[in-house]
């Protein structure tokens, strides 16, 4: 693979360089990963603040970082194979919460921009191979300098970016403006199709809980709660298996903060019985939760059998 050009943006206002030097180098990362997927047979899709423009759309805010999802069980191979042409991992900083980290970040000396390997998204309660394999069925494949680099589309763009930001807010002062902003964007930018198509697609990849604010506005029925199936919990908390309690402790840590209680009343409310086993399980299950980032180092750390 060819090593990553230089690329100065020139006759700009230092703060107009930077963000210009930002977009430019989020694309290149796109590029790089595209190509070097491809050589490695490994399905990965692009996503972010440059795929916006790409698809016409207008992102929400500035990401200082690159963006892929990957296939969950090829991310490790992808990480080692960038590795392999120059970049490195590094920690994410500080992520809230007993729960590990979703992605892997890596840097390249060339790019100003950490690059996010994503291999499943938090919130999207189906299995995460099954969520990776709705968003590839509606990749789109854009032509960026000349490669051709898979993405998410238009609906999938819009979804995850509203999973991003909404997902993220509690008692936010923002949380209103956004909500705003995300409905319009529905009404504005998608078309009556692609407005169908994304309430498939949040029921398809059980993506509610991050979303119920957004679905209630525009009108689609959201139900009482939506629990993490088995397979997500186990992605999530890196284990063979998974109980009723580790099922709810998942639910309830990746809940905003500021729904929390309304989740566990929900959840009391429709499964009362499991409920009153999972407390009684409760003191091993926080353990094994708490002890769910140490086995996801350990996960990443692992090197795979050579190929």
């Amino acid at each position: 693979m060819a090593a990553i050009p230089a690329e100065q943006p020139q006759g700009m206002s230092a703060g107009s360089s930077d963000q210009a030097r930002l977009r430019s180098d989020k694309l290149r990362a796109a590029v790089v990963v595209a190509q070097l997927a491809r050589k490695h047979s490994i399905r990965t899709l692009a996503a972010g603040g440059p795929m916006f423009a790409q698809l016409g759309l207008v992102s929400p805010r500035v990401s200082p970082t690159a963006i892929v999802l990957v296939e969950p069980i090829h991310q490790l191979h992808l990480v080692l194979a960038l590795e392999g042409v120059g970049w490195s991992r590094i920690s994410p900083g500080h992520i809230r919460g007993l729960l590990p980290p979703v992605f892997t970040r890596v840097v390249h000396p060339d790019l100003v921009c950490p690059l996010d390997i994503y291999d499943l998204l938090p919130g999207f309660y189906a299995a995460p191979a099954q969520v990776f394999e709705l968003f590839w069925t509606r990749r789109v494949e854009l032509q960026i300098s000349g490669n051709v680099v898979p993405a998410f589309d238009r609906v999938s763009t819009v979804l995850v970016a509203g999973h991003d930001q909404l997902g993220a807010l509690a008692h936010d002062r923002r949380a209103e403006s956004q909500i705003a902003y995300f409905v319009s964007m529905f009404r504005t930018s998608l078309t009556p199709a692609e407005q169908a198509a994304l309430v498939q697609l949040v029921t398809d990849v059980r993506g509610i809980e991050p979303l119920r604010p957004f679905l209630t506005t525009i009108g689609v029925p959201v139900g009482e709660i939506t629990l993490p199936s088995e397979i997500y919990c186990q992605a999530r908390l890196v284990l063979e298996s998974v109980s009723d309690p580790l099922i709810f402790a998942v639910s309830l840590f990746e809940a905003r903060p500021g729904r929390r209680k309304a989740g566990f009343v929900r959840i009391l409310r429709n499964n009362p019985r499991r409920v009153v086993r999972a407390l009684l399980a409760s003191p091993r299950s926080f353990v094994i939760v708490a002890r769910s980032r140490a086995r996801h180092q350990r996960q990443q750390q692992a090197r795979p059998p050579h190929e």
